[in-house]
């Protein structure tokens, strides 16, 4: 693939640049307008709508009334609750050691932010390690086998385990691909698909998902489709050939083969603009009607639930991360101004 990417690519003259941008513009429209996109979108649109249903004759393809507010009754009771996270502190690689801290919150549309903070450091790998190899090895370790993301999404799951509302709107996927590949990941989700909660992730960003995008383009608005099981995602994407999809993603073997196939993964379309979703099957009618119902609809291209919108915001307003970085760059200062010169990010000083 990189062999084609950089055989295709098509070198610019500065001054194209500066008078027409290279053309890159035009190229991009035509890209994306060009017949065999049409094509494609008119060939998704068949498979869309002779799509054989789901179990119990529940169709794939169907027309939604979003924005109804009065269709879920449990948002005004308060028993709906969005779950959404930030970095409090972005993962800091430091010369001995790592940090990271994430918050976490919660509302409903009967109470405001319910939070948690969780941080970690590397300073236990200090504190235990018996050499200097034995420190670097084990930073290195640590180096390459966090996920800030999905330390991040560990505890939004767990936050949903804690808290009292029995539905929850979770920002992003329902189940995040690098948790199921550990045993603690796995352990979380099986606990939450064997409690009384009733679950459904808002996916806002689809891009990255070429069959999403693919059939995004065929579906109209006020519709939703049912694309594919995370079975089927695990397996087939990111990989060469099915044959070797576990293998690629290294989903736990329990989770993929008796949780990953019921859980649904689709697309719906408020408005003007396409989001996705997962969901468990059996929880799919009820937090689909609960979903649509609070979808924000004079919120235009962000036509999501409600809840969702407020809790990003309230999130990000009460975990911000420059404020602990900059308390953090103070006490260093403080301690020495060769330490601070040290250990902040050489982009500052630029």
């Amino acid at each position: 693939m990189f062999s084609e990417l950089v055989r295709r690519s098509r070198r610019i003259d500065r001054d194209e640049f500066a008078t027409t941008f290279g053309g890159i513009a035009d190229d991009v429209i035509e890209m994306l307008d060009s017949d065999q996109a049409r094509q494609i979108t008119r060939e998704a649109r068949e498979v869309m709508e002779s799509s054989e249903s789901l179990s119990g004759g529940r169709p794939r393809l169907r027309k939604v009334e979003f924005g109804l507010f009065s269709n879920a009754p449990e948002l005004e009771q308060g028993r709906v609750a969005a779950i959404d996270g930030t970095p409090a502190l972005p993962l800091q690689m430091y010369s001995a050691g790592q940090a990271l801290c994430v918050g976490i919150g919660s509302i409903s549309h009967r109470r405001p932010l319910q939070d948690s903070l969780h941080y970690w450091s590397g300073r236990a790998y200090l504190d235990d390690s018996i050499s200097t190899n034995d420190f670097i090895a084990r930073q290195e370790q640590a180096l390459f086998g966090i996920s800030s993301t999905a330390y991040l999404r560990y505890f939004e799951v767990r936050h949903g385990l804690e808290i009292a509302e029995p539905h929850i709107f979770f920002d992003g996927t329902l189940v995040y691909e690098w948790l199921v590949a550990t045993q603690e990941g796995v352990d979380l989700y099986v606990n939450l698909f064997s409690s009384d909660k009733e679950c459904i992730g808002v996916i806002k960003n689809i891009k990255a998902s070429v069959i999403f995008s693919t059939f995004a383009r065929a579906l109209r608005s006020g519709e939703l489709y049912i694309v594919e099981t995370l079975y089927d995602h695990l397996i087939n994407s990111n990989a060469p050939n099915k044959n070797q999809g576990e293998k690629s993603r290294g989903t736990l073997p329990l989770f993929l083969n008796n949780y990953a196939p019921r859980i649904l993964r689709g697309i719906f379309k408020p408005r003007n603009k396409v989001f996705g979703f997962e969901v468990h099957e059996d929880h799919l009618e009820n937090m689909l009607r609960i979903m649509t119902a609070d979808c924000q609809m004079n919120h235009a291209g962000h036509e999501i639930p409600f809840l969702l919108n407020r809790v990003d915001e309230e999130v990000r307003k009460n975990f911000n991360s420059r404020i602990l970085q900059d308390r953090i760059a103070l006490q260093m200062v403080a301690q020495s101004e060769e330490l601070f010169f040290e250990e902040m990010n050489e982009r500052a000083f630029r």
